[in-house]
């Protein structure tokens, strides 16, 4: 027999539960850190992947990572306005050739990658990372980004000495793993991991610095040594570097900072809202960790 009013009804209260269940928990469990990392690490321990839609980009995300996954979740971007500002830099000064290749020294799960492609503006990528669990994502996102026949992945991470060497992971940025020193005061893991030299690579993938339109370089303190690896092509090629000095040894800071200096005439500070340009000097009024373009 049908009940039609009792069958709305019965539907009626049905939205009004759940609205009120959404009212109540959502605060709760979404406004609480703790909470919200409770629910996020239980997915990460059971092995599950987050997907995150995104205006410039699609993205596979572990739900353990507290950094560039929890800003791709709730932020719907992680430094899309620095690839954006390098970019028009680039493109304005005359630095962008139409075969353009962007290399990412430094990889993570591939945003750097995706959105300088998706700018139009670069042919093709060069993504280097070593770490397995990320370079799983980082595959992922290429094809979920249809950009698997435009980007070379290098499973390998970058240096002065081409060899192998230790990684420290970190238990909670997955973006935070070092080639350099432990990167967490709780963090045990680390893995061997395979080395290459910037010169090396590009010569081996075939690419010039002329078709080199920049390489993105975010290393977590181990920028000096992916510089050095540079060789010849220092000063051929633009270089967009995380810049920490203070991250260094004093030996590291002063290598880094004098290879810039001697090589590139030209600084900019990404992040910013100005495309002011400096002079390469600036980088020593330069204290806390800064995106920096230099041409």
């Amino acid at each position: 027999m049908d009940f039609p009013l009792f069958a709305k009804a019965r539907g009626a209260m049905g939205r009004f539960r759940r609205d009120l269940r959404r009212r109540i928990l959502k605060p709760v469990v979404l406004g609480s850190r703790s909470m919200r990392e409770t629910v996020l690490n239980g997915l990460a321990e059971r092995g599950h992947l987050i997907y995150c839609q995104g205006p410039q980009g699609n993205f596979f995300v572990d739900p353990g990572d507290r950094v560039v996954a929890h800003w791709l979740m709730w932020r719907d971007g992680w430094q899309r306005e620095e690839i954006a500002q390098m970019t028009r830099i680039l493109s304005d000064t005359g630095r962008l050739p139409a075969d353009a290749v962007f290399v990412d020294a430094g990889a993570n799960i591939g945003t750097h990658t995706a959105y300088a492609l998706g700018s139009g503006r670069f042919a093709r990528a060069i993504s280097c990372e070593p770490e397995p669990k990320n370079l799983r994502l980082l595959t992922m996102n290429i094809a979920a980004n249809g950009l698997t026949d435009r980007v070379r992945i290098v499973p390998k991470a970058l240096g002065a000495v081409a060899g192998t060497a230790i990684l420290h992971l970190h238990p909670r940025n997955k973006g935070g793993h070092s080639l350099r020193a432990n990167p967490s005061y709780d963090g045990l893991e680390k893995l061997d991991v395979p080395v290459t030299r910037l010169d090396d690579l590009l010569r081996t993938e075939g690419v010039s610095a002329e078709q080199v339109g920049v390489i993105w370089i975010d290393t977590e303190g181990f920028e000096p040594q992916v510089v050095e690896g540079l060789g010849d092509l220092l000063g051929r090629v633009p270089l967009s570097i995380e810049y920490a000095p203070k991250r260094y040894t004093a030996e590291d800071a002063a290598k880094l900072r004098g290879l810039l200096e001697k090589n590139y005439k030209t600084l900019y500070r990404l992040g910013t809202n100005t495309q002011q340009a400096e002079p390469i000097s600036a980088l020593a009024s330069i204290g806390g960790i800064t995106d920096i373009l230099v041409l």
